[in-house]
């Protein structure tokens, strides 16, 4: 199957909502819903994703098979995700990051069956926001009511270290505990030149201007 990672376009929201509609999550009732942890993203958001934010898509044979999303310093700094920041355990002096410039990796989803895609998509996307002058990447990982472990290895990887934790209540979810991730610049491009996967990076290696 021929997969390639390109920039989102706008019409490909569409796409986005389908892949997130197979995303299985257990609400706080016991019931199953589709949207995985994307609840509450609708086409519009994710429009608007596409066109002020870092968007790639997987395509395999014409078909988006997944898309990864990283939120600008601005956006991350008017989002709900910064308010919050007060409310986590932070295992770093955050104080140390606050003037950096900051993006936020704020989703990733893909069907099954595209691990290779995955790595890919996310390698290209953080190489793509680090060459923009970006310093510092966070992000979060779910550990209850489930735990998503997906992307784990790529942010070992990318030489990712855990930076906090934060609990968080949604009120059709429930109570949900998070690890807090950080994925620096310099200590990015050096890991991944030595890396074990470094030829696969190299050889998928992608510019967008």
């Amino acid at each position: 199957m021929n997969t390639r990672i390109r920039k989102a376009q706008l019409s490909d929201a569409e796409a986005f909502i389908a892949i997130k509609n197979q995303l299985p999550i257990s609400m706080a009732d016991g019931t199953t819903t589709k949207g995985g942890f994307l609840l509450g993203t609708d086409i519009d958001t994710y429009r608007h994703f596409i066109e002020n934010e870092y968007c790639l898509v997987a395509e395999a044979d014409t078909q988006v098979v997944g898309f990864g999303i990283i939120l600008k310093d601005l956006s991350l700094r008017a989002s709900e995700i910064w308010e919050k920041r007060s409310s986590a355990d932070w295992f770093i002096n955050l104080a140390d990051y606050e003037s950096q410039k900051l993006g936020y990796f704020e989703q990733l989803a893909f069907l099954k069956g595209h691990r290779k895609s995955v790595l890919k998509l996310c390698y290209n996307l953080v190489k793509w926001v680090f060459e923009q002058g970006y310093e510092t990447l966070f992000t979060t990982t779910v550990n209850k009511p489930i735990l998503n472990l997906a992307a784990i290895p790529f942010i070992k990887a990318a030489d990712g270290i855990q930076a906090g934790n934060i609990d968080e209540f949604y009120p059709k979810i429930g109570q949900i505990n998070s690890d807090i991730y950080l994925i620096e610049a310099n200590g990015f491009f050096e890991k991944v030149k030595g890396h074990a996967l470094w030829p696969f990076f190299e050889e998928n290696t992608l510019r967008f201007d």
